[in-house]
């Protein structure tokens, strides 16, 4: 038997499409795998808990690409997480990745139109839903105390740290 919670398919509708307001968040990496993006250049593909003032986790992906455009969010990355050293070394992957905590500033990207030969029956100029990005992640001398639409993150909250 499976331990969830049971909802009405409106709560679960709201649920799906609930978003976090723009802002700078606590966050934890809850998985990664590297791989090797469209473009052939090395890529972490993570999913992020990210932490409402509730302390309910929503969950993000991010998409670090191993190119000289964006190592400036790796860096920044690396040190959110307190993991420069792997990064200064050359060893920066996906299992030293996980579970590190970091801070994350969110964006709503908005939702692009459908391909027509992804319709599935939606009219022509349907759109994705709109949905949250990391827009970059916040170095550790850069951080500051959250405001409240930050959330409040305690080790003791943490059961898997």
């Amino acid at each position: 038997m499976f331990a969830y919670q049971i909802m009405s398919e409106q709560q679960a509708m709201q649920e799906r499409f609930q978003l976090l307001k723009e802002g700078e968040y606590e966050a934890v990496i809850t998985s990664s795998q590297d791989k090797t993006s469209n473009s052939g250049n090395p890529m972490m593909d993570m999913t992020i808990a990210v932490y409402d003032a509730e302390g309910k986790p929503h969950d993000v992906r991010d998409f670090l690409v191993f190119t000289n455009q964006m190592m400036w969010k790796i860096i920044h990355f690396a040190s959110s997480a307190g993991i420069m050293k792997e990064y200064e070394e050359g060893k920066l992957c996906s299992q030293i990745a996980i579970d590190r905590r970091v801070r994350v500033k969110i964006t709503i990207e908005e939702g692009s139109e459908i391909p027509e030969d992804k319709l599935k029956g939606k009219p022509l100029g349907s759109k994705y839903p709109d949905k949250n990005k990391v827009e970059d992640y916040v170095k550790m001398e850069d951080q500051k105390p959250l405001e409240a639409n930050g959330s409040h993150f305690l080790d003791d909250d943490v059961p898997f740290l």
